[in-house]
């Protein structure tokens, strides 16, 4: 037989094994459910980016279509008009009248200054004149200050002498039209699926764009005579954004006459990057807008926006706005399965030490009743053989050889019959019978044979019953419980010096309890606390004490419950054991 400690040791292992799968699990499990959640809040994340960008560059078209709409000759204060006839409606020679630019009344909004900078590198702009001439022509005068317009002409014209604005728009007309790069360029761009969307939607948004900004040219040159295409001038390309320095230009380049111009308009940066950050603070409440002054960044690269050479940075986005909004289940589908892992640990926990402790059990009670089996079938052999050998002659002494086995039949058939009990109860085959009884009666049929148990062990039994009370019980249980206790009182107590077993009543509520007391030795705390546990009583116990296989008290207490009774166990004062069947009242 396997010793109980390799039983656990492989349990324990067994049990180890289990829990470290689950935890390897549980780890995986929520490496998997991090990643995705992550993934869901960048999916977010990046589509928030993706309506601001669309967002930013629609804020955008009218800047830059407006800018695209300004014809070449506004960019001269005075330019010469036709179809102009006179008072008589007679047609004016050609350089006969001259119209204002209407840029001369001073920049609109987010813009600082319009410029055209000419072939030898000369710059002028249609808002710094004369005051003299506004006043002649009617135009207003700008809120800015001839002062600060001057300023700022002169600051154009440092910047646009130091820089190569030519080559810079002509550059950056030449990487419009530039293939995307191959995948030995795109190795410092890690995730190339969202190289490809970024690349995507840049392209959608410059079309986008560039659809609006000849939309609005080709309508506004429709409702627009007033100034003339001198010399049917071209004008060689859109609107283009270009960083010089600090400072945010939108220029093109124009030929009028076989001559080559720049003209554009200067920027308020500071101010445009405040308006367009405070118009997605919505999507991304700590995006901030970076220049982008390096023309070889690829548009798969950062956010950049299709109108204005500008990379959105995102920021820090709140998790609410981030995230998908959906919550994991799996912190409740770890928590389902470790309760479950557990729960069956705990029961295959209990369940073994259920066995074990049965099979302990099993064993002591083979031993005890092995134990009580031999004394009586060695006194029956020996006894027997001499009454059939004619080996007692004398008459007293063959009848004291009957008694001595009478004894021991009967004390064979109470082992027995408390097995055979207790089995049958194990299995549920033996349903009270209950029944009103008066306590009179059930020891009327009992009395005597609790009597002689008691005097053959040298005791007597002392009842003070009132015969008058009614219960609810079984009374061949009750009879099988009160002999149980008395046999127990006469093994313990035959050996006191007060021979006496008090067999007595007590009530409380509608409870009646009868109780047997002896006067013996009583039961010590560590017993105590087995008395009711079946085969308890092990090979030594009981060749130290009384015999016995320790189940008769875990049989009354099976039968006291069944009948709805139950049986208790009180400590003595004075000395001896006492046991009480609670039986309800009628």
């Amino acid at each position: 037989m396997i010793r109980s400690w390799r039983v656990w040791l492989a349990v324990s292992a067994c049990l180890l094994l289990a829990l470290a799968g689950v935890v390897w699990l549980s780890v995986f499990a929520s490496r998997l459910d991090r990643a995705d959640r992550q993934a869901r809040e960048s999916a977010a994340r990046e589509e928030n980016v993706r309506l601001a960008l669309w967002r930013l560059d629609s804020e955008l078209l009218p800047l830059v279509a407006r800018e695209s709409a300004v014809t070449v000759g506004a960019y001269e204060a005075l330019s010469p008009a036709r179809g102009v006839v006179d008072g008589e409606r007679q047609p004016l020679q050609e350089g006969r009248a001259w119209v204002a630019s209407p840029l001369m009344s001073g920049p609109p909004e987010h813009v600082l200054l319009h410029f055209q900078m000419g072939p030898t590198g000369g710059v002028s702009s249609p808002q710094v004149v004369d005051p003299s001439l506004r006043d002649a022509l009617g135009v207003p005068h700008p809120e800015v200050g001839e002062q600060v317009l001057r300023h700022r002409l002169a600051q154009v014209s440092h910047l646009l002498k130091v820089a190569s604005v030519r080559e810079a728009l002509v550059n950056q007309a030449s990487s419009e039209s530039r293939q995307k790069p191959s995948r030995e360029d795109r190795k410092r761009i890690p995730d190339e699926l969202q190289w490809t969307k970024n690349a995507s939607e840049f392209d959608a948004r410059s079309r986008s764009a560039r659809q609006a900004a000849s939309q609005n040219l080709s309508g506004y040159n429709k409702v627009s005579n007033v100034f003339p295409k001198v010399a049917s001038p071209e004008v060689a390309e859109d609107m283009r954004a270009l960083w010089v320095e600090d400072a945010l230009f939108l220029g093109r380049r124009v030929q009028v006459n076989g001559e080559e111009f720049i003209q554009g308009c200067w920027l308020d940066w500071p101010e445009l990057q405040r308006w367009l950050q405070g118009r997605v603070a919505d999507l991304l409440p700590g995006a901030t807008l970076e220049p982008v002054k390096d023309a070889t960044v690829e548009t798969g690269e950062g956010r950049m926006l299709a109108a204005l050479p500008v990379r959105l940075v995102p920021g820090a986005v709140p998790r609410e706005r981030g995230s998908s909004g959906a919550l994991s289940s799996l912190p409740a589908v770890l928590t389902v399965a470790w309760s479950g892992v557990v729960l069956a640990a705990v029961a295959v926990v209990a369940l073994l030490a259920g066995v074990m402790s049965l099979s302990e059990r099993r064993g002591a009670f083979v031993s005890a009743v092995t134990h009580e089996l031999r004394t009586p079938l060695t006194t029956f052999r020996m006894y027997t053989e001499m009454l059939a050998a004619g080996m007692v002659p004398d008459a007293e002494r063959r009848q004291e050889y009957f008694d001595i086995l009478h004894r021991e039949a009967e004390r064979l058939s109470h082992l027995v019959e408390n097995v055979l009990s207790y089995a049958r109860i194990e299995r549920g085959r033996t349903p009270a019978r209950l029944e009103r009884v008066s306590v009179g009666s059930l020891l009327s049929r009992m009395e005597e044979r609790l009597s002689q148990r008691a005097l053959q062990s040298g005791l007597s039994l002392c009842v003070d019953v009132p015969r008058d009370v009614v219960v609810m019980t079984d009374p061949s249980a009750v009879e099988q419980v009160l002999f149980n206790l008395v046999d127990n009182a006469s093994k313990y107590g035959g050996s006191t010096e007060d021979p006496r077993i008090h067999l007595e009543l007590e009530r409380r509520g509608s409870r009646v309890g009868l109780s047997v007391r002896d006067h013996g030795p009583g039961v010590d705390a560590a017993t105590a606390r087995k008395l009711f546990e079946p085969f308890s009583k092990s090979v030594q116990a009981a060749a130290k004490s009384a015999p016995g296989v320790g189940l008769g008290l875990a049989l009354c207490r099976r039968l006291a419950r069944s009948m709805r009774a139950d049986l208790r166990y009180e400590r003595v004062r004075e000395g001896g054991a006492r046991f009480v069947l609670w039986l309800p009242s009628a």
